[in-house]
């Protein structure tokens, strides 16, 4: 996984619980503007939880975003252009 991207303990739970509420709103709304208001609250949700953690939170949610068919390739933040990475995982 991508160095900006590592797991951070006291982030997970609250991954875990973003990655669902991520799937509840691409099943019913797809690419269209109700998930991202949900993206955006949830992430602004998360940052303000973990403010220390604002770009493991950000770049997370980006890939999460990417494993759901939401965007073909996350721009992760620290990402320099070009740089290529694994999403492979199973994990939220």
């Amino acid at each position: 996984m991508h160095a900006q991207t590592r797991r951070t303990s006291s982030v997970e739970p609250a991954l875990i619980d973003a990655w669902e509420r991520l799937q509840v709103h691409y099943a019913r709304h797809r690419n269209a503007a109700p998930f991202w208001d949900a993206y955006q609250a949830i992430q602004d949700e998360l940052t303000r939880s973990h403010p220390d953690h604002h770009v493991v939170v950000c770049n997370r949610l980006a890939t999460l975003a990417e494993r759901l068919g939401v965007v073909h390739h996350a721009q992760l933040l620290g990402e320099r252009r070009g740089e290529r990475r694994h999403t492979g995982s199973t994990s939220p």
